[in-house]
């Protein structure tokens, strides 16, 4: 069986499945309150990873730590557990990433990917340990590419006026290797209801378009790119203007990734 974690990291399931947790924190800039979020990840109804993440917002200023692990069927064939931090500012409904940091350990198999930010949205360092393997022909990353991004978690985050205006544009994200850009397009309207939020959540079918940062002609990207059907599925968050992903679903080669948000809650 693939390592669930790179399924994840493939699909930018890591990215919907805590762009929700970092939006709570949007929504609360200036209060001193934390948030507990938990996630499941399934393929072929199987579950094959979970995460749990506590977001502590005091201040203007948010603190967002988690846990990701496969489970479940996958645990048996593979062995994976990670953890991220996200660290930043948000002032109103505006949220600014400063850090990203996951580590994860993949049986006897340790990585760590490192992104610090500038004000204006520029990656201004990235670290990748062990280094980056770069097989040819490698589409290198510009200085330009690094401009006006987003990290993987606090990319989802969008900021709009009603459910329709949700999708309808595009998302530049940088996951420390892939620069890539997902490009939202309206695909309807439903009812959503799970532990701590019952109401509508818009649908917007996705474009995956890589930029660089990685192999051209890789099986893997060339799926995400032409054949991959993706959707991602956006909630709001009371009246702070801010919408965020409750569910995906992610077509790779080997299945659909879904993502659902079973459950969030405020613990203080």
């Amino acid at each position: 069986m693939a390592s669930s974690m790179g399924i994840l990291r493939r699909a930018g399931a890591t990215a919907m499945i805590s762009g929700l947790a970092l939006a709570f924190a949007a929504n609360s800039a200036f209060a001193a309150e934390t948030y507990r979020t938990w996630y499941e990840v399934s393929i072929f109804g199987l579950n094959i990873a979970k995460s749990g993440f506590e977001t502590k917002v005091n201040d203007g200023s948010y603190d967002l730590s988690g846990k990701l692990s496969s489970s479940g069927v996958a645990r048996i064939f593979d062995k994976t557990d990670g953890t991220i931090r996200v660290t930043g500012s948000a002032s109103g409904a505006s949220v600014v990433p400063a850090s990203y940091e996951v580590k994860y350990k993949n049986g006897k198999k340790n990585k760590r990917t490192v992104i610090d930010f500038s004000g204006d949205g520029t990656v201004s360092q990235v670290e990748n340990t062990p280094p980056v393997k770069k097989r040819a022909p490698w589409v290198e990353t510009g200085p330009n590419d690094l401009k006006s991004v987003a990290d993987p978690l606090s990319g989802l985050m969008i900021r709009a006026t009603d459910l329709k205006s949700v999708c309808g544009r595009t998302l530049h994200i940088f996951d420390g290797q892939t620069r890539a850009d997902l490009q939202l397009s309206y695909a309807g309207i439903k009812p959503f209801t799970t532990k701590g939020f019952k109401g509508d959540a818009v649908t917007c079918s996705v474009k995956f378009v890589p930029i660089s940062g990685y192999q051209k002609g890789k099986e893997a990207i060339e799926y995400l790119k032409n054949k991959s059907k993706i959707s991602i599925s956006f909630a709001s968050l009371g009246d702070s203007g801010i919408y965020a992903p409750v569910a995906a679903s992610i077509g790779t080669q080997i299945g659909t990734v879904s993502v659902f948000a079973n459950r969030f809650e405020k613990i203080n």
